[in-house]
């Protein structure tokens, strides 16, 4: 938060809100490949295939 304040206040620039998610989505294929490693340590094997859109 102190961050966010010293940025808006630095800047001279309203403060945006990125959402709630903002932080699981700016680095997806990292996730999943973090999560991938981490069910394959299980002893599992593991296949990702994107979603087709709805």
């Amino acid at each position: 938060m102190l961050v966010a304040t010293f940025h808006v206040l630095d800047q001279c620039v309203p403060y945006a809100d990125l959402g709630s998610d903002w932080f699981q989505e700016r680095r997806r294929d990292a996730h999943a490949r973090r999560f991938t490693r981490q069910i394959e340590a299980l002893g599992y094997r593991v296949s990702i295939e994107p979603a087709e859109a709805a």
